[in-house]
């Protein structure tokens, strides 16, 4: 391969690091990889804890002639499926083997961070030239760097859960992905069909919000160290009771947002359940027992961010003030009567 000029790899970390957007970053960086090594594909994984260890999960590919294609909702397999995967993460080096084109070889190369192995970077392509490892160990590095910072700017500094300030940017995505479906399932007449709509029903994303009952009197009796404690505690059920690709938000004190993966109604209000009793029977350090109230509703193609949480925060309004560590539907709450619809105010803030 042909010698990369410092000016050239100079302009690649800069645009690699133009943008502040975690998707944008990981497009360009596998993108850019592609380009300076020749290579016929570049894919980068990331790595995430699961119930019988490590997952990997694909986030974006470039290869030479399909462009950059970035993923979503790809099933993880586990990171004991790939034994190069597994040397890689062991030994933290680059792992190489030949690959399935002829005379092409595949290297995994380790994402680092501060606490170990984040992630995998795949290059198919050329055998790796003298100093190729250690400039892509470099490119890498700040990579790594980059998306640490990002991360620690979108989440809660008390929690790790994400923050307030990138719900409006995740809820827009969610709410397009929404839209996409929709036009994808509508077809011709049968458009706004009674089946077309069950079938959107199945297939949509949900919003939760969760409020602590009485935190207050957590905080009036045992202290804010206490209370940080238990807020601390409850991100950790959460972490152990959603999906990964389910969005976690703390909106500030003690009210969260959970945007689920697509399901049905029955699956989104049996994994709140589940969650809400999980709550319940853990015993907190000194303050005992603590529940939580949640109301959650169907994420709608045409909905606008502030209605989606505004219906839910309907929800949990009802089930603060009928009797708490409950989970409300709104869907459901309206189909009864027991919510007026002309009665919600988009603009009001959560629950307090």
């Amino acid at each position: 391969m042909e010698k990369i000029s410092p000016v050239a790899i100079l302009e690649s970390v800069i645009h690699i690091t133009r943008n502040s957007d975690r998707d944008v970053l990981i497009n360009g960086m596998v993108s850019t990889l592609r380009e300076m090594f020749d290579a016929e594909q570049v894919s980068l994984y990331w790595l995430k804890p699961g119930p019988e260890g490590s997952e990997v999960w694909l986030l974006a590919t470039a290869s030479r002639n399909g462009g950059v294609v970035a993923y979503q909702n790809v099933k993880p397999f586990a990171l004991s499926d790939k034994p190069d995967f597994m040397r890689c993460v062991e030994t933290r080096l680059c792992i190489s083997s030949p690959a399935q084109l002829a005379g092409q070889m595949r290297h995994v190369h380790p994402v680092l961070s501060r606490d170990g192995v984040m992630g995998l970077l795949e290059i198919i392509g050329k055998g790796h030239a003298e100093g190729d490892v250690r400039m892509i160990k470099g490119f890498l590095q700040v990579f790594s760097n980059y998306v640490q910072i990002i991360d620690e700017s979108e989440r809660d500094t008390l929690t790790g859960l994400l923050n307030r300030r990138t719900f409006d940017k995740n809820i827009a995505r969610m709410l397009s992905e929404s839209r996409q479906a929709g036009d994808e399932n509508a077809s011709g007449d049968e458009a706004d069909s009674p089946r077309r709509r069950e079938g959107i029903r199945a297939v949509s994303r949900w919003l939760a919000v969760l409020d602590i009952d009485h935190f207050k009197r957590i905080n009036d009796k045992f202290g804010h160290l206490y209370g940080d404690e238990v807020l601390l505690l409850l991100a950790g059920i959460m972490h152990r009771s959603f999906r990964n690709n389910d969005n976690l938000f703390r909106f500030g004190g003690e009210e969260f947002v959970v945007a689920l993966e697509p399901t049905d109604d029955e699956g989104a209000r049996a994994v709140l359940e589940r969650f809400r009793q999980s709550v319940e029977n853990y015993e907190f350090p000194q303050v005992g027992t603590v529940t939580i109230s949640i109301g959650y509703v169907r994420i709608g193609s045409q909905d606008a961010p502030a209605t989606v949480v505004g219906h839910a925060d309907e929800a949990l309004y009802y089930a603060k003030h009928h009797g708490r560590n409950q989970v409300r539907s709104y869907e459901k709450l309206v189909e009864a009567h027991k919510i007026a619809t002309s009665a919600l105010n988009v603009d009001a803030e959560l629950f307090d």
